[in-house]
């Protein structure tokens, strides 16, 4: 708090320096503080000698022990010297037959009677208890105009100003970020050099006609660098870049967003070339007029000069607006037209190659091991964003600060991935040995799995630690490539794996633990996609169930299913309950073929509770290489338990 408050106190010092109506307006305030009370003290004067009541002044005087007596008027009080030489005064009526009364009374003694009717007072009262409060108030409201903003451009006025702060840092410069602080973004480098080359040289683009886009909008997940990206395209082209936030222009004055958008861009175009990038755009540019958590009049009016804005400068003005947004589906379609963001970057998690790019960059300036193998660590982390990646890199720098290691080895980046996936390991909860045998069986079961089933893993990692709320933790899911493209089989095999560890629990002990429930879960998600989004139903056939109902972050969608009729979500819920029966009964043969195996792998994971790298694959080698279309599951209308099915519209 001392420190804002120093800071702050500088700032106005550094602007009272360099603006003479604020210090004119400084030194006016003070001089008017100082005369008021200046004037207030002899507005109201003490009277001299000691204060009596009215009475005491009358019986004095009627016993002609007053020789002196002066009233003033105005104030209505009566000042008196007695015989003993004692002043005394009293307050008495203001009213005229009350003074005149006090005048009779004094003077029917010796005492020589004056009477001040203070005509300076009026005028003197009104001065300061009027005008100099309102010429005060001028001052400081005038003072605190020019100290609220600040440039001295000011005050209230500065409360719609915008809140971006354009910053300009040229190549080579300590804190620059270009394009070499970027990795694993591939084609949005690509698309944003563009961006990049016509702000720094428009004349090639100009000669052949062509418009640089006004408007690039950054789509993606979060964590996977759309900030940094839009940072590294001003860096590169030497522009001002303006940051600010979607939500920063929404306030509940009417008017404030429109006139703080107003006011960036008049920023912006004073600074050309530059770059104003409004990150989570979908605070200030949701559709407009419907939809769940709509926007009131003044996120529209905002939206609206927004537009309005984007359409107000030419090509030639040196400004690109960049937009950042994890809810494309949300934004106003306005938006999106040509010559606003006419342009969408697609910014996704990044592949093997990407991963590896990333993590050479965070390595830089750190000590690393001779053990330490980034590829190995970059196809351990499938799904993983930019963010997350450099959250690995600085868990296992933490992890050698606490162990006080002098260099990070592989196993820390490896403990490092576990921290970042599932969490820390819980110490303070040790299970029993039988937890961890069934936690081992069902662990080894999932290794086995994939091993037989022929997944591609990198460096295989078991343990039965418990870490946040998983109670044992498999890599067998964790492939060496990153595939866009599933073939049925392959989403098979997939399923057979989730289910090994609920077969392998049931083929130990007779039933099923719930430490099963994720493993559930995923494999009801994964069937029930196979059926709704995929086609790989041959009773539904080539057919997708429900249309999407908006994007929850890039590549994930809801279904709404509310105009599919009660026998084909009858036939969706059996032919999910078919697919999943089918895999579980391929992971129970599998398990079969290799139960030895998975017995030898869960007494390992009970003497070491870890099991990775050759020791792992030394235990997984007598495992038999099966093909997933080999296990021919018995029919399922045959073989599925008989329960009666209840309609949904009976259910209803």
């Amino acid at each position: 708090m001392g420190g804002f408050l120093k800071a702050r106190l500088q700032g106005v010092a550094r602007l009272l320096l360099r603006d003479p109506l604020a210090t004119f307006l400084l030194v006016g305030a003070i001089a008017v503080t100082i005369l008021f009370f200046s004037l207030l003290g002899s507005l109201y004067p003490t009277p001299p000698g000691r204060e009596v009541p009215l009475s005491t002044v009358n019986s004095l005087a009627k016993a002609d022990r007053i020789t002196e007596a002066t009233l003033y008027d105005y104030d209505a009080v009566v000042v008196g010297v007695t015989t003993s030489g004692t002043e005394i005064y009293a307050s008495y009526p203001g009213s005229d037959a009350a003074t005149q009364e006090l005048l009779r009374t004094l003077q029917q003694g010796s005492a020589v009677v004056q009477v001040d009717a203070q005509s300076f007072k009026p005028a003197r009262v009104i001065i300061v208890q009027f005008l100099l409060p309102i010429l005060l108030l001028v001052c400081l409201f005038a003072l605190f105009m020019r100290l609220g903003g600040e440039d001295g451009s000011g005050g209230i006025a500065a409360f719609s100003n915008s809140k971006a702060k354009g910053t300009k840092r040229k190549k080579g410069e300590k804190g620059a970020i270009t394009f070499d602080s970027v990795a694993g973004a591939g084609e949005a480098l690509t698309e944003l050099k563009e961006i990049r080359d016509f702000l720094d040289d428009p004349s090639k683009y100009l000669a052949f006609g062509a418009a640089a886009p006004k408007g690039v909008l950054l789509v993606g997940p979060p964590g996977t660098g759309k900030t940094l990206l839009a940072r590294a395209t001003a860096g590169e082209a030497d522009a001002a870049f303006y940051s600010v936030s979607g939500a920063d222009f929404v306030e509940s004055l009417v008017g404030v967003g429109a006139a703080r958008i107003r006011d960036l861009f008049a920023k912006a175009r004073k600074t050309a070339p530059s770059i104003i990038f409004i990150d989570e755009l979908d605070g200030a540019g949701r559709k407009r007029g419907a939809g769940v958590g709509q926007g009131n009049d003044e996120r529209e009016q905002t939206l609206n000069q927004l537009l309005v804005e984007m359409d107000g400068f030419g090509g030639d003005a040196g400004v690109v607006v960049m937009g950042a947004t994890n809810r494309p589906d949300i934004l106003d379609p306005a938006l999106l037209r040509p010559g606003r963001f006419d342009r969408q970057v697609v910014v996704e998690n990044p592949d093997v190659h990407g991963r590896l790019e990333m993590l050479q960059l965070h390595s830089k300036g750190r000590t690393f091991g001779a053990d330490v193998d980034l590829g190995e660590i970059a196809k351990l982390t499938p799904g993983f964003s930019g963010a997350e990646i450099a959250n690995l890199v600085n868990e296992a720098a933490l992890l050698s600060v606490r162990e006080q290691k002098s260099e990070i080895d592989q196993a820390t980046l490896e403990e490092a991935i576990d921290r970042v996936v599932a969490g820390p390991a819980k110490k303070s909860h040790v299970l029993t040995r039988d937890e961890q045998w069934v936690i081992a069986v069902h662990e080894a079961a999932h290794a086995v799995a994939s091993r037989a089933l022929g997944q591609k893993v990198s460096a295989q990692k078991l343990s039965i630690v418990a870490r946040g709320r998983q109670l044992g933790t498999s890599a067998e899911m964790l492939t060496d490539r990153d595939s866009q493209i599933h073939q049925q089989p392959d989403l098979e095999r997939q399923l057979t794996v989730i289910l090994s560890g609920a077969a392998g629990e049931r083929l130990e002990f007779g039933f099923v633990s719930t430490g099963i429930s994720d493993d559930l879960h995923a494999a009801t998600k994964l069937a029930r996609s196979m059926v709704t989004s995929f086609g790989m139903s041959e009773r539904l056939g080539f057919v997708t169930i429900g249309e999407p109902a908006g994007e929850v972050f890039l590549g994930a969608a809801l279904q709404d299913l509310g105009s599919t009729g009660p026998a084909t979500l009858n036939l969706i819920d059996e032919e999910c309950e078919r697919l999943v029966w089918e895999a579980e009964y391929r992971a129970e043969q599998v398990l079969r073929r290799n139960w030895e195996t998975v017995h030898e792998v869960a007494r390992a994971l009970m003497d070491q509770e870890t099991l990775s790298g050759v020791a792992l694959d030394a235990v997984l080698s007598p495992v038999d290489f099966l093909d997933v279309a080999q296990i021919e599951p018995p029919d399922w209308e045959e073989s599925r338990p008989d329960r009666p099915r209840t309609s949904r519209s009976d259910d209803e």
